[in-house]
């Protein structure tokens, strides 16, 4: 349960890279980002100890490292809708542009809301996503994420 809890985690960490419902999607949302562990705050499954994500104009891959040697990853194909990638079946999701540097993003399990998390670029180099959680077992938590922009 933890792995799948912590990988739902891993697909609203970021913006969808396209134009949703008529709105385009700020293009300074793309590219590499690096998880600010630090600033972030996590949910009762605890922190990874590093998490990287690339995006583009066709979704994002995300690659989370746990302490213990344990590593996830999925991806959210955008093309058309909102497709996921190493995702347990019976999830969906669904992706709304609030506005150009807000997007939300929202899972399912069958008809039932598991996460709801708002993406938003915070400053130049930053995204910042608040993830309200509500888990098949246990009490429903936020968890906030800080993102910052990979500098080559």
């Amino acid at each position: 349960m933890r792995s799948a809890r912590l990988g739902l985690i891993a697909i609203t960490l970021v913006g969808a890279p396209r134009s949703l419902h008529g709105q385009q999607i700020d293009p300074r949302l793309r590219g590499n980002w690096t998880l600010d562990v630090s600033r972030s705050t996590f949910g009762p499954d605890g922190a990874p100890s590093a998490g990287v994500v690339r995006w583009t104009a066709h979704g994002w891959v995300l690659a989370l490292a746990f302490p213990g040697g344990y590593v996830y990853a999925d991806a959210v194909v955008t093309d058309q809708g909102c497709a996921l990638i190493g995702v347990a079946p019976g999830f969906h999701c669904s992706l709304r542009v609030v506005s150009p540097t807000h997007v939300r993003f929202t899972l399912r399990e069958g008809e039932v809301v598991r996460r709801v998390g708002d993406t938003e670029l915070v400053a130049a180099d930053t995204t910042r996503t608040v993830h309200r959680v509500t888990p098949k077992a246990g009490s429903p938590f936020t968890e906030t994420t800080y993102w910052a922009r990979d500098r080559k």
